[in-house]
């Protein structure tokens, strides 16, 4: 009786691989119709009795490279008109294909199998090709917000370099290409919030010498992310841009953002006027204003403020607002340590006095702030309404309409 099951057994065994070899020669049988032989061959490419013969995948990937050449071709006919969803899908396959028909032949020569692989140098002579159009693949569908086929095209141009198929391709392995494609993969994955992606291209794109603070702010961006929250890697991505771009507003910010919040201002200001020293823009002109401001040099930071109105090229608002806030904030302490005395105390109408004059110093400032940029309100709405409602309560109440409160 075990016998029988046996015999049943290797039957049914011999039958499965008979029937997954058939498919493949009626794949061969149907190449002059790659679209048909191609998806003839898609059984065998996921069952075990054909799927470990390179042939297999060769086959396959061969399928994929006629019906892109035949779509290519439409390109540089005249009149052509090319199916470019097809084109750059076979791209991609044929990629897929050709790159798995090397693992597994390789597989057979590591295991003795094989004594050399006989396939490598050709698929890698193929793929280094047609791997240009990669970026026009991942181009196309980036811009129409294919961001996951993009993704997949730019991902396969990056990858390339230390794909083992291409080990003896010094074009490819040195290809000074891959930095910038890899920015656009970067900002790709960030577009699908895929983490992983955005951390694995970013480290490639971020040494391109234009492009990189792309892929250095996107992997900030990760690591600040809830999902993927890491306090020491977004603070080295943050100095990392600082130092290969410090002309980008982003990383500057964020850095003096971060010193601020660990109240290391000093250092702060020691590495900002590094910055203004090659780059004195309006931007981080303010920034330096805003740390003096922190750091309690209220006429420092109005000297640093006066730069940006003087230089008329940016932030004049927010700079005559933070203009404002070195006299208004001081009068609001007074007015908090005011509000702990008895209003018969002399110190009191001493405060109250010196409450005035500096109200009195900061509204011209938000007046100009308004003045300037009358819809960002933040610069001195609330501002203006305290002041008025110390030193003129007629223009308070005309204020207060006026904000719609």
């Amino acid at each position: 009786m075990k016998k029988v099951f046996l015999t049943v057994a290797v039957v049914f065994a011999t039958c499965a691989v008979s029937a997954q070899t058939s498919v493949v020669k009626e794949a061969k049988s149907a190449k002059s119709d790659p679209v048909k032989a191609a998806q003839i061959i898609e059984p065998a490419l996921s069952d075990p009795t054909t799927a470990g013969d390179p042939e297999t995948w060769k086959l396959a990937g061969d399928f994929q490279k006629a019906i892109y050449d035949d779509e290519n071709m439409k390109l540089y006919l005249p009149g052509g008109q090319a199916d470019t969803t097809k084109l750059y899908n076979s791209l991609a396959k044929m990629f897929e294909y050709y790159m798995k028909c090397d693992e597994v032949e390789q597989a057979k020569v590591a295991s003795g199998e094989l004594k050399k692989p006989k396939l490598r140098k050709k698929l890698a002579k193929t793929l280094v090709s047609v791997r240009p159009n990669l970026t026009n693949a991942g181009s196309d569908a980036y811009n129409s917000g294919k961001y996951d086929a993009a993704l997949q095209f730019f991902g396969l141009y990056c990858d390339a370099v230390t794909a083992p198929i291409f080990s003896d391709m010094d074009e490819v392995k040195n290809d000074t290409l891959v930095p910038l494609i890899a920015n656009y993969a970067t900002l790709a994955a960030n577009s699908l919030k895929d983490n992983a992606a955005v951390i694995k291209y970013a480290e490639m794109g971020k040494n391109h010498k234009e492009e990189g603070y792309r892929a250095l702010m996107c992997l900030a961006e990760v690591y600040k992310s809830d999902e993927a929250k890491d306090s020491i890697k977004w603070l080295a991505a943050i100095k990392e841009g600082v130092e290969r771009f410090p002309n980008q507003e982003y990383f500057v910010g964020n850095l003096m953002d971060n010193y601020i919040q660990k109240g290391q201002v000093t250092e702060a200001l020691a590495e900002i006027d590094g910055i203004i020293a090659n780059n004195p823009s309006a931007y981080f002109l303010y920034v330096k204003g805003v740390l003096q401001y922190e750091n309690k040099d209220y006429e420092g930071a109005i000297a640093t403020l006066q730069q940006i109105v003087d230089k008329n090229d940016g932030f004049v608002a927010e700079a005559y607002s933070k203009m404002g806030d070195c006299y208004f904030f001081p009068g609001q302490d007074i007015e908090e340590a005011n509000s702990q005395l008895a209003m018969d105390d002399p110190k009191y109408a001493e405060g109250e006095a010196k409450i005035k004059e500096l109200y009195s110093k900061a509204l011209p400032y938000y007046e100009k702030a308004k003045e300037i940029a009358p819809d960002n309100k933040a610069l001195w709405g609330q501002y203006m309404l305290r002041i008025y409602w110390k030193l003129n309560r007629a223009e308070y109440e005309a204020l207060e309409k006026e904000l719609g409160y």
